[in-house]
């Protein structure tokens, strides 16, 4: 600040000097009123006029020959260190000053801004020292290690760092922190991670419900009535795996097949391929579970069937040809896959 010290000692000088001069010209007032009362004459009121015109365009021409006529250019030269371009870039600039005067007006201006507000100083681009980051770091308010930001992290919305999600929110600060990262850069990051995460899971599962509706009509149209029987069948295919065929057993192996996802990312259990798949899986180990209602009555269920189906062919054709025609033809299949076995 020497500089400022300086400028307002020369500020205080130059008070000093005006003072001086305004004291001298008080002195010299009374002396001119008494000769012009002396004179008592117009003439003398005259010259009196015109010595105060004549004394007031001295003052001007003093102030103007203070500074060189050129000062302008002499500083646009100093300072452009003879690049011509800069040189008519800064005399540009110079002449929005009125006089050298105005230049220092300038320079306190800024330096009162800059003193006025809190400005960080940052280290060098290339070659920075440890220390100079470290302490342009501290300015920002970095903390001194990465586990610092969960300090003072501000979550929205009343959000909360999970289980599954802190790993992941401390691997990205111990990334960030090198790089001098602000707590409020990285808050802000988490949440919009952690917003990200439930847009996503929403989205997801949306999806999910789209394609199982979709194909549960699909199935539905195909094995029409037959539906629910077929697909309850792929549940005996579980009975001796682990954990046996509870859907909400997250640790049953029904649960973790169903529940899990195909290459594409779609639920499997919700798969029609695969639905088909286990139910043509399922009636081949167990024909009658996929045919009848009472799929432990095996062989004997399915000719009881028959029965009432072929008595309906001989007695009511045309009822047969449009209820009966292809359960019929299902029936006998599976009649004949159970024979099959017992041989």
């Amino acid at each position: 600040m020497t500089d400022v010290t300086q400028g307002e000692q020369d500020a205080s000088s130059a008070n000093a000097a005006a003072a001086e001069n305004a004291a001298a010209q008080e002195q010299r007032a009374p002396q001119q009123n008494g000769a012009a009362n002396g004179g008592g004459n117009g003439q003398q009121a005259s010259n009196s006029n015109g010595t105060l015109a004549a004394g007031a365009e001295t003052a001007e021409a003093e102030v103007k020959s203070y500074w060189p006529a050129d000062w302008r250019e002499k500083i646009a030269e100093h300072a452009s260190a003879g690049d011509k371009k800069a040189y008519e870039k800064e005399l540009r600039r110079l002449q929005n000053m009125e006089n050298p005067y105005s230049v220092y007006g300038s320079f306190r201006t800024l330096e009162n801004t800059w003193a006025s507000r809190n400005f960080i100083k940052m280290p060098p681009k290339e070659n920075a020292k440890p220390e100079e980051v470290a302490e342009f770091h501290k300015s920002l308010g970095v903390p001194e290690t990465p586990e610092g930001y969960f300090e003072n992290i501000k979550l929205e919305n009343g959000a909360v760092l999970g289980d599954a999600d802190k790993p992941i929110a401390e691997d990205f600060a111990k990334a960030l922190h090198p790089a001098g990262a602000t707590p409020a850069v990285v808050s802000k990051a988490l949440n919009w991670y952690l917003a990200r995460q439930e847009q996503q899971a929403a989205d997801l599962d949306q999806a999910d419900e789209t394609y199982r509706i979709e194909s549960e009509r699909a199935l539905k149209e195909e094995y029409g009535p037959a539906f629910k029987r077929k697909t309850n069948a792929i549940a005996s295919l579980f009975d001796i795996a682990p954990g046996g065929v509870d859907i909400n057993n997250e640790r049953a192996l029904y649960s973790r097949l169903m529940g899990g996802r195909t290459a594409d990312g779609k639920v499997i259990g919700n798969d029609p391929d695969m639905v088909r798949f286990l139910v043509a899986l399922a009636m081949d180990r167990n024909p009658s579970a996929t045919v009848v209602d009472e799929a432990g009555a095996s062989g004997k269920t399915v000719d009881g069937e028959i029965s009432e189906i072929e008595n309906i062919m001989r007695t009511d054709r045309r009822r047969y040809d449009k209820e009966f025609a292809g359960r019929y033809a299902e029936l006998l299949t599976v009649r004949e896959k159970i024979r099959a076995r017992a041989r």
